[in-house]
């Protein structure tokens, strides 16, 4: 898929954000996802996914992976218990 790419698809849209196309239909039809309806489908500006459907860019990737190393790096025995609960 094209970065520079200003509409996208519903399955585009669902794939960069990592849930399925009906859930992405949902949030459409909740008025969660603005989206603009051509013939029978919808087509997403990705301006409008932001906030938490926002796109990582590689340094956020790295930084929530460090994140999650150093919180399992701290908390391995807890969560190992909460794994036996």
């Amino acid at each position: 898929m094209n970065k520079d790419k200003k509409m996208l698809s519903v399955a585009e849209a669902a794939n960069l954000m990592g849930i399925s196309r009906t859930h992405v239909l949902r949030k459409i039809k909740a008025g969660e996802i603005n989206a603009t309806r051509v013939g029978r489908s919808f087509v997403i500006n990705r301006s409008d996914l932001s906030g938490i459907y926002r796109i990582l860019t590689e340094k956020d990737k790295r930084e929530v992976e460090e994140a999650v190393d150093k919180t399992f790096e701290d908390y391995a025995d807890v969560i190992r218990k909460l794994g036996n609960v």
